[in-house]
């Protein structure tokens, strides 16, 4: 089918909690918006590379996107299966998510690929009911919920 994704990617998100229970998020921007007015806000977490383990993907995304490394990781928790335009490209997508805590909030981008820096504009951390009244876009959907059950977890 033209336009249908050819390729599966397979990913971790990280739902990454401070001590109050807040998620870091980041917000991005979608490179193939001409006007660059699309923001949306997303958690720790990218594409596993061919030979790695889930676990092994989220504990080198966590380091690369804040910095922090030697977190205990719970899960993958939850799994969603979608497609979406990645920069304007069909993809299909198989996201695994990891539960994890933090007590420090300080965040380095210094492992930062060209495209994080590119395409992320900059992070907070977010309480679930924040989330639920923000005027924002975040994914996925579910995102409060999906922190409540890591405050669980972790």
């Amino acid at each position: 089918m033209v336009g249908m994704p050819n390729l599966t990617r397979v990913a971790v998100r990280i739902v990454l909690l401070d001590p109050e229970s807040r998620v870091l998020l980041f917000e991005g921007r979608d490179l193939a918006d001409a006007q660059d007015c699309i923001r949306f806000w997303f958690t720790a977490g990218d594409g596993s590379e061919a030979s790695e383990t889930l676990r092994e993907t989220a504990e080198r995304e966590l380091e690369e996107e804040t910095g922090m490394s030697g977190i205990d990781l719970v899960g993958p928790y939850h799994r969603r299966e979608f497609d979406f335009l990645n920069h304007g490209e069909p993809q299909h997508q198989v996201e695994h998510f990891f539960a994890a805590r933090t007590d420090s909030t300080d965040l380095s981008d210094s492992n930062w690929t060209e495209l994080e820096r590119t395409a992320m504009t900059t992070w907070r951390w977010w309480s679930a009911d924040d989330l639920e009244g923000a005027p924002i876009q975040y994914f996925p959907e579910n995102l409060p919920e999906l922190v409540r059950e890591a405050a669980v977890l972790v």
